[in-house]
């Protein structure tokens, strides 16, 4: 291609930045939470970019100009109403209408027209692009979303897993479905939302779920009897088998039964339907992050403690030193705000412990707006230097009151 392209000549810049701050906020079905990945690049951005470098400039301003607002839309204005101060306001913002840039346009006939226009320029063919970088992935996602032929290159071991899940298993096993593993089979919140989505509902759903040992009962005794039960062994799929049930009753209670009679693993169904618990790549994904999180709550619950009814969500790490006075181990923090917004303040506070062995201290002088009368009850033991408490703070006028 020897002519310009048309990024050389223009491009939907303000388009791509709405929609790529929209982006930020979305969660269900957005690659960045298959993984945090760091600088990740917004999907939005990188599809403007990739045909705006792959389409030739037309060379007339006009067209150019349709081509653009093609891609991104038009830029239009919208009213929100919003609560400032507790008072309810209009906030005007923009927003893009039409274009191909904004999550959930990405499947619109118009970008069948932007591959078809790829391949034209290219000679009917589709080009290659090669990412040697390609971390997490957006670039050469958007670039397979265009019909090109991609190649993706990172030397970090966690990016090209990433990749991996993110280009390649979901072409491989686009399409099938394969039976679900038995320890998914035994979660009730697990098949109860699988059931409903396979069109089961109402008693149906409730027969099914007894059928295979999930009823309300077992459901209060044992929530995910299975889960936990794989998490503590950790065998096989083979090692968690359906419930087996008498050869005269197979076909009384609608499992698909093989040619003993018995029924086989994972093919218990309303009506014999053998394909009923066969999922798809998304639900097996659900299953074993499921069985993944199980996992981990088990290993990391000693190291996230409740306390006063309350779960240990993080840790602050901060480089310490001591006190040259009385010794006390002092953290070092650019913040002591753990949460500033309107409606919630969480202010963290450094006492001097108790200790027998150092002197008296006097009370630590409060930050600008702080109550002076406030201390929160030190966290840690006698032996501690220093300790971190938070407490919550309610703000007073222009000031903000610690309570």
């Amino acid at each position: 291609m020897d002519k310009p392209r048309l990024i050389e000549r223009g491009f939907p810049l303000k388009q791509a930045s709405l929609d790529s701050v929209h982006e930020k906020n979305v969660r269900h079905g957005h690659i960045s939470t298959l993984h945090i990945w760091p600088a990740r690049r917004p999907l939005a951005a990188c599809r403007a970019a990739l045909i705006a470098t792959l389409l030739p400039d037309p060379g007339d301003p006009e067209e150019r100009r349709k081509l653009i607002e093609r891609i991104g839309g038009r830029v239009v204005p919208k009213i929100e109403k919003k609560k400032v101060a507790g008072k309810p306001v209009e906030v005007e913002r923009e927003e893009t209408l039409g274009g191909i840039l904004h999550w959930g346009r990405e499947s619109s006939p118009d970008l069948q027209f932007f591959r078809d226009e790829i391949r034209k320029a290219y000679g009917g063919r589709a080009p290659r692009v090669l990412d040697p970088f390609a971390g997490g992935g957006a670039i050469p996602l958007e670039a397979m979303r265009l019909g090109c032929e991609v190649t993706a290159i990172d030397i970090s071991p966690v990016a090209w897993f990433i990749l991996k899940c993110t280009l390649e298993y979901p072409q491989k096993l686009a399409g099938q479905e394969r039976p679900l593993p038995d320890f998914a089979l035994r979660d009730r919140e697990f098949m109860e939302a699988f059931l409903k989505a396979q069109g089961l509902k109402g008693a149906a759903l409730r027969t099914q779920l007894e059928r295979m040992g999930l009823g309300a009962e077992a459901d209060e005794q044992n929530p995910h009897p299975r889960v936990t039960a794989l998490a503590e062994d950790g065998k096989s799929r083979d090692a968690c088998p359906l419930p087996q049930q008498n050869a005269g009753e197979g076909n009384e209670k609608g499992a698909a039964t093989g040619s003993a009679g018995a029924p086989r693993q994972g093919t218990l169904a309303i009506g014999g339907d053998a394909g009923l618990f066969e999922a798809d790549l998304a639900w097996h994904v659900r299953a074993w992050g499921r069985w993944v999180l199980s996992r981990a709550r088990a290993d990391l619950e000693r190291f996230y403690p409740t306390i006063d009814g309350k779960p240990t969500v993080a840790y602050l790490w901060a480089r310490t030193v001591k006190c040259k006075n009385c010794r006390a181990t002092i953290p070092l923090l650019k913040t002591k705000w753990l949460c500033k917004k309107d409606n919630k303040r969480v202010l963290l506070k450094v006492e001097p412990a108790v200790s027998p062995t150092l002197a008296p201290s006097s009370p630590p002088r409060p930050l600008a707006g702080e109550d002076p009368s406030f201390h929160p009850r030190p966290l840690g033991g006698e032996d501690q230097g220093a300790a971190l408490s938070g407490a919550q703070a309610e703000p007073k006028g222009e000031g903000v009151g610690v309570a």
